[in-house]
């Protein structure tokens, strides 16, 4: 399974596009996906599933381009996760999502608004069909952030939990600072050390490094 990685949007957002030589996964879909729909149409690629870390705005406001061309393509979240992404939800709970102090206006809350809703909801244990991810639960940055685990390649996609040197921010609405640092440790330290951490922003790590290193656990 191929990897490239574009960044996109205001915050430098991580997309990860894992594929084959004719399938296309993408992982967080960042701010732009009509770049995602340039790569995938450059290459004659078939967008299989969007697959989404978790709901902050910076990580999903590239769906709406790619539903709006592809309007069949799944959308998978954690089931935990997914009531930020629904229609119904609250302009409250929408706020929330869109992480960052809902004061603030980086983006309005009518663009977040037209976020299509996630389509297949997942727990800690499922092995996504196709690209073979292993769902890892990780609570904390948002109360239903997943990791995503690639076993045959040796990498870990941490969203916004793990990063380089550092671990996600919990200073937002729906954070929880107790919680991001036990399911560092308890999940994804416990992976091999030389698994590749590829985070929702920045540059990539390892397992092994991270334990070493970050100063939050060393």
């Amino acid at each position: 399974m191929n990897l490239d990685v574009l960044q996109l949007g205001p915050y430098a957002t991580n997309c990860y596009l894992l594929h084959t030589d004719k399938k296309l996964w993408v992982i967080d879909p960042g701010f732009d996906g009509d770049k995602i729909i340039e790569f995938a149409s450059s290459r004659n690629l078939e967008i299989e599933a969007i697959i989404l870390t978790h709901s902050h705005w910076d990580h999903v406001l590239g769906i709406a381009p790619i539903v709006d061309k592809y309007p069949k393509t799944p959308i998978y979240i954690g089931k935990t996760e997914a009531p930020y992404l629904k229609k119904e939800a609250t302009k409250e709970m929408r706020a929330k999502a869109i992480s960052i102090d809902p004061t603030q206006k980086q983006v309005p809350l009518s663009m977040f608004i037209s976020v299509p809703e996630a389509t297949h909801f997942l727990k800690d244990g499922d092995i996504i069909k196709g690209c073979n991810l292993l769902v890892i639960e990780t609570p904390g940055h948002t109360v239903g952030s997943i990791a995503l685990y690639d076993e045959e390649n040796m990498r870990v996609f941490s969203g916004d939990t793990l990063f380089a040197g550092t671990v996600g921010r919990t200073d937002l609405p729906e954070s929880r600072p107790d919680e991001i640092l036990k399911s560092i440790k308890e999940k994804l330290f416990v992976l091999p050390k030389k698994t590749k951490v590829y985070p929702g922003h920045g540059t990539s790590s390892t397992i092994e490094d991270e334990i070493k290193f970050n100063p939050f656990f060393s």
